[in-house]
């Protein structure tokens, strides 16, 4: 071979080495991209659920609860549906006032109201009287058994719920 042929074949060796160590760094950016991506995605999902997720988490609870609902309308007709009902309005009135002393009674809050602080907590007096009350009459009208059937799902308005 003359020297002309030589240096061609070692151009063709120095490039093929070079593809080598681009093909190499290549796949590595690649994956990093990938990684960068997923966990882009995955960030993504964690804002979107802290922002979405308690109204997502209340909806499917309101679904939930309608068909509970329907099941106890079935097998208990008449005034143990009408005592959920209250119960539901009275979970209602809870995440209402929580919503309303977070807004108004925190000093960080750019809603803070001194007065309407007040008001909230007058009207969470309210509802833990009407709670405790709701509460009484229903373990006077209702077995254990029976409370936990109807008000299953509700939480601390469930009248077999330990503070």
């Amino acid at each position: 071979m003359s020297d002309f042929e030589r240096s061609k074949i070692n151009e063709a060796v120095a490039t093929a080495q070079a593809n080598v160590a681009v093909d190499g760094i290549t796949a590595t950016l690649q994956a990093a991209g990938s990684a960068l991506a997923g966990g882009g995605v995955l960030l993504a999902a964690v804002v979107f659920m802290g922002w979405k997720g308690p109204t997502l988490i209340a909806k499917i609870t309101d679904k939930t609860n309608g068909i509970l609902d329907g099941i106890v309308d079935g097998i208990l007709p008449g005034t143990p549906i009408e005592h959920r009902r209250y119960a539901q309005e009275l979970a209602r009135r809870r995440g209402e006032i929580a919503n309303q002393e977070a807004a108004f009674c925190s000093f960080d809050s750019d809603k803070y109201d001194a007065a309407k602080c007040s008001a909230t907590f007058e009207a969470k007096d309210r509802y833990f009287h009407d709670l405790e009350a709701f509460r009484a009459m229903l373990r006077t009208t209702y077995s254990a058994g029976e409370r936990e059937v109807i008000y299953y799902g509700l939480g601390d308005i469930n009248p077999n719920f330990a503070n």
